[in-house]
């Protein structure tokens, strides 16, 4: 049965139960209340649905493209080109079925003067890939409402949306472009920030000496400033399938969030001098133990492999690997093929226990050690609320352990996640630098 037979034969029965109501309680208004809605079944009967040939529709989608896990801004306009009111117009922007709304609703109604619009304005979630958008559901209706007309008008504007992992990240500039990294160490040098004086020696460029000292005390000083190092750092993505959960339905999985961490991490670390390597964790790989290896390097050239491997890893299914591929045995051999003084930095939503044995493993080895852990864990039920409390409880046992652990939270900006998970302690580097482990630029 159609919507309209619905409504006409529940008009039908309401003018019969007021007609029989009306005869039996001998109440003459009841017998005139019947009259209405069988005047609302002709009205709806000889009315005719509008043209929707004089609605045009707009779609903006911001921004395009987007990382996963950003909020995606979409709106509709629906505006009344023609000469006459359109007293009823509904609409149902056609959402991709991978993309989950977050905010507001994709549906709207309104009635429409001649130039007047309707906006529907919705927010979702950003994964990545590319998705096309179906044309919206466009139903109009007469001033009775008994004829309707549905059709699905072409969009002007925006038709896809596309979620990539650099998105927002910046390009590198040219391999080695000679700049000294941000990392700073106790010991004193060339660089910015004041760090001590001493007793002028010999040679000391003039720019360094303190004359307002010597003005004052007749001895000749220099300033030394915070030296600045370089720093390599490798990036270890958690691929397995454990890795691959979501917050919610078509919603970004971990692992696609884990490489977008990286992906900005590596994009920040290369633009400032210092060398990247990559390591990919639960994946077939061409390297001893079945690991995506990476060894660090520097440049737009090191950045676009690594963007390749973090690229691989969102696209390839774990469970082809399963079996025969031992992501514990991984960890161990990253350990041989990452440098000395590398950092190890693990992006992983911790989920099971294997990355927080790995990071501990790496930092009882004297290993620099950090945990980028984003939350994708819901806490809606009884079991999501115990995942989050053993989550929460691995990074703990991290941190006791030696690693620098950084939760990143949904809402938090990712800028702020990244400058915590890399900020170097200054003794530990210049240790390294004294024991000849760490590159000085």
């Amino acid at each position: 049965m159609t919507t309209e037979e619905r409504r006409v034969g529940g008009a039908i029965v309401l003018a019969i139960a007021f007609t029989f109501a009306g005869v039996f309680a001998g109440r003459p208004s009841l017998l005139v209340a019947a009259a209405v809605p069988l005047v609302y079944v002709t009205v709806g009967s000889l009315s005719s649905a509008p043209d929707p040939a004089a609605l045009t529709v707009t779609r903006e989608i911001t921004p395009t493209p987007a990382p996963p896990g950003r909020p995606v801004a979409v709106t509709l306009t629906v505006q009344n080109d023609g000469d006459a009111s359109i007293s009823d117009v509904r609409v149902v922007d056609g959402v991709p079925d991978g993309l989950a709304v977050s905010g507001g609703s994709p549906r709207g109604g309104t009635g429409l003067k001649p130039g007047e619009s309707l906006t529907v304005r919705y927010a979702l979630v950003a994964r990545r890939g590319d998705f096309v958008f179906d044309p919206p559901r466009l139903t109009v209706r007469g001033l009775g409402a008994g004829a309707a007309e549905t059709t699905r008008p072409a969009v002007e504007g925006d038709t896809r949306f596309s979620g990539r992992l650099d998105a927002e990240a910046p390009p590198v500039d040219a391999a080695d472009d000679g700049r000294v990294g941000q990392l700073e160490t106790a010991e004193p040098g060339e660089g910015v920030s004041f760090h001590s004086t001493r007793e002028y020696e010999h040679g000391d460029p003039a720019g360094r000496i303190d004359w307002r000292h010597y003005a004052k005390g007749g001895s000749l000083t220099t300033v030394e400033y915070d030296k600045r190092v370089t720093a390599t750092v490798v990036l270890v993505l958690d691929a397995r399938r454990p890795s691959r959960v979501v917050a919610g339905p078509g919603r970004p999985t971990a692992v696609e969030l884990s490489a977008y961490a990286a992906t900005q991490s590596m994009t920040d670390l290369l633009a400032t001098g210092h060398e990247v390597g990559v390591a990919v964790v639960g994946l077939d790989g061409p390297n001893a133990a079945g690991l995506h290896w990476l060894p660090p390097g520097t440049g737009s050239t090191q950045r676009a492999r690594a963007l390749s491997l973090f690229e691989l890893a969102c696209d390839t299914d774990p469970a082809a690997a399963e079996g025969y591929v031992d992501p514990a045995a991984q960890c161990r051999r990253l350990l041989e093929l990452a440098p000395r003084a590398a950092q190890l930095a693990l992006l992983s939503p911790m989920i099971d226990d294997l990355p927080e044995e790995a990071a501990t493993d790496w930092a009882s080895a004297g290993r620099s050690v950090t945990v980028l852990s984003p939350d994708v864990v819901t806490r809606s039920t009884i079991g999501g609320e115990q995942s989050h409390i053993r989550r929460r409880t691995r990074l703990t046992r991290c941190q006791r352990a030696g690693v620098r652990p950084i939760d990143w939270r949904r809402g938090t900006p990712l800028a702020v996640v990244i400058e915590l998970a890399f900020a170097v302690d200054a003794k530990v580097s210049a240790d390294r630098m004294a024991a000849g482990t760490g590159g000085v630029s």
